[in-house]
């Protein structure tokens, strides 16, 4: 039987494992973090595909249990609505994909605190060597270790990712905590608020359990804001003066900078959507970046997911992208004779996809950079998320 190694426990190295193991690999999952991994992430968008992707897996996934939305609008400073785009969608919560594939991937296969140092190769297989010491053998690796992809830096060490000019806060609050009259406004809506070179998004994502009821569901908020030099190391260095690039755990962003924020909420927001940042009990903070890989497989190395592409936020695709990653893997490796023309399909294929996806993701953001303030808000509303690669989960129909 066949081996694989796949490098990264989150979602996408989940969904990899799982496909390469229902078509009889043997598959063994590192993780370099210890314990559950479900309190990461935030919202997230739910494609046909991604759903599609899960039940293969055989995870437990209602792709309809989401939070539904009836469309995309542009609510002015005032409150109205400036402009609606019906387009039915479901927003969902990062923990609702991670959960039911953590449930369904055995426990013998999954190791934890496993950090990976290098790749070794010889043609016919490939060895992962670990922090700990320990050394890991197969005869394929799948690199699913995210952003800062430690397979990513030994076979392409000049790419990186690249800051564009703009962070992203980040909210979430339970819907109870906030006024019913500012509920209602954002109930039914993926809402978009364009203040002076800006932007934020905010929504309905499921609660506790995954309940969607109205009053027991949560309130996301995601708001693109412009950060460059000096202003951008501030606010990515702790209180103790160490700068942390540009990725600042939240417990040590400073408090000043928080403050900030929820001052400008009321003043530049709506005030249906400055409720959500405000009532927020922590507020996390990104540096968006994109990046591009020019290859995406190296003798038994394939790599997918983040690890392979990074597409700015604004394409809502993330986690879609690496379960179709994950999926053409499995399938090419099912549809081929050999480990290497399946690998050499596969980066075929998902060069395209992932050159497509970020190049789109970067048209989503050029309002923010200034680079086409012109733009009509109504275009980047109907353009959101990538509607021309992905498929919308459409809404249940009513009974």
């Amino acid at each position: 039987m066949a081996r694989a190694l796949v490098i990264g426990g989150s979602v996408g190295g989940l969904m990899a494992g799982n496909l390469l193991r229902k078509a009889g690999w043997d598959v063994t999952i590192f993780e370099r973090a210890r314990g559950d991994l479900a309190t990461r992430g935030a919202g997230l968008g739910v494609s046909r595909e991604l759903a599609e992707v899960l039940q293969r897996c055989g995870a437990r996934f209602d792709g309809t249990g989401g939070a539904p939305n009836r469309g995309y609008v542009w609510m002015e400073r005032d409150g109205s609505l400036a402009f609606e785009h019906p387009r039915e969608n479901i927003t969902s919560a990062w923990q609702r994909v991670y959960k039911p594939l953590r449930e369904i991937t055995p426990p013998e296969i999954y190791r934890q605190g496993k950090n990976l140092l290098r790749v070794e190769q010889d043609g016919q297989s490939v060895t992962a060597i670990f922090e700990d010491g320990t050394r890991e053998s197969g005869d394929l690796l799948v690199a699913a270790d995210g952003v800062y992809s430690t397979v990513r830096a030994q076979y392409l060490p000049d790419v990186e990712p690249h800051y564009v000019n703009y962070v992203a806060w980040r909210g979430i609050v339970e819907e109870a905590d906030i006024p019913a009259w500012a509920r209602e406004a954002i109930a039914g809506y993926v809402v978009n608020c364009f203040p002076e070179g800006e932007q934020l998004l905010t929504m309905a994502v499921p609660g506790a359990d995954e309940d969607i009821r109205p009053g027991h569901r949560r309130f996301y908020a995601i708001w693109y804001r412009p950060a460059k030099g000096d202003r951008l190391r501030e606010m990515f260095t702790d209180a103790s003066g160490k700068h942390h690039g540009i990725a600042i755990p939240p417990p040590l962003i400073q408090q000043h900078f928080i403050d900030e924020v929820r001052r400008d909420a009321p003043v530049r927001l709506p005030p249906a959507a400055a409720e959500v940042i405000k009532a927020a009990p922590t507020l996390l903070l990104q540096a968006i970046s994109d990046m591009e890989s020019p290859q995406l497989v190296f003798g038994r190395v394939a790599i997918m997911g983040d690890a392979a592409f990074i597409a700015r936020p604004h394409s809502a695709a993330g986690v879609s992208k690496a379960a179709l990653d994950a999926a053409c893997l499995a399938d090419e490796l099912s549809r081929h004779g050999s480990i290497d023309a399946a690998l050499t399909s596969y980066n075929a294929l998902r060069l395209e996809f992932g050159r497509s996806l970020v190049a789109h993701a970067r048209y989503l953001g050029a309002y923010l950079e200034g680079v086409d303030e012109t733009r009509d808000p109504r275009k980047i509303i109907e353009d959101y998320g990538a509607p021309h690669l992905l498929h919308d989960v459409p809404l249940p129909a009513e009974q």
